[in-house]
């Protein structure tokens, strides 16, 4: 009799155990903090409207820019964190059917880079460096540098990429007057692509939220060409995909030069 009252009494303490750690469990469920994702990375996607604009910047490349919904995304969870309106602009690949991207109208041409020669009296060349894109080049010249290229009687600046079959001319001067009237700095952007076009753009830097676009009377572009082979040059502008003609003027020192007018891609037609 007192094995069974024993067992009886062992059951039931079991029994009272089983029932109390299943009430803990249901009293504790997770709570919404334990739910939340810390959201610790994210990335920014942007939402172009309709017909943003389009130019090449390379041959990997080109720039999209205009009105768009700027979205901060997480990776995690997907949650849209963050949303603004506003002017945008992205690096995207080229969209390539035959040779030629169907958003920017870059043409796909393999040939060999056309050796530049030596600088000139009075002329120096500088090489741009690599930029955050890949394909895009640039460089910045303070009034000090110009002052100081000045004080060394050098009239004008080349401006050149890795190929160096195309260079942005700067007359040392004129730019000298536009860094010091603005008390900024001159900033280049360049890139060289497989059709011997060039990608080009420059501003006067004033401050980080502040940029202005230089009077271009100083500055033009130079395609050297192993012969004095007719070429016309088309403008396609970063905002329009209408090509603008330009004026193209043979210099016997091998090249051809054209006035900058503004940013975009400098096509050589033949």
């Amino acid at each position: 009799m007192m094995k069974k009252s024993l067992a009886f009494a062992m059951l039931m303490l079991l029994l009272t155990m089983l029932s109390g750690i299943a009430a803990a469990e249901e009293t504790d469920p997770a709570t919404p903090t334990d739910l939340t994702c810390p959201h610790e990375n994210t990335k920014v996607i942007i939402y172009f409207y309709d017909s943003p604009a389009y130019s090449a910047t390379g041959s990997r490349t080109h720039r999209v820019y205009g009105p768009a919904s700027i979205v901060t995304v997480c990776q995690d969870c997907g949650q849209e964190i963050a949303r603004e309106e506003g002017e945008a602009e992205e690096y995207r690949p080229h969209t390539m059917k035959k040779g030629v991207c169907v958003l920017c109208g870059y043409h796909e041409q393999a040939s060999e880079p056309t050796a530049a020669p030596e600088d000139i009296p009075g002329e120096r060349t500088l090489y741009a460096g690599q930029a955050s894109d890949e394909d895009m080049l640039s460089l910045t010249l303070t009034y000090d540098d110009l002052s100081a290229l000045n004080s060394a009687k050098v009239n004008t600046v080349l401006v050149k990429g890795k190929k160096g079959s195309a260079a942005i001319a700067l007359n040392v001067a004129d730019m000298m007057t536009q860094t010091r009237k603005t008390g900024g700095s001159l900033y280049l952007m360049l890139a060289e692509q497989e059709d011997k076009s060039l990608f080009a753009g420059l501003y006067l830097v004033i401050d980080s939220n502040t940029r202005e676009e230089p009077d271009g009377e100083g500055i033009s572009l130079r395609f050297y060409q192993e012969n004095r082979a007719d070429v016309q040059v088309s403008l396609v502008l970063a905002d329009s995909d209408e090509p603008v003609k330009t004026e193209t003027v043979w210099n016997e020192n091998g090249y051809w030069s054209v006035q900058y007018l503004e940013e975009g891609t400098y096509m050589i037609l033949r």
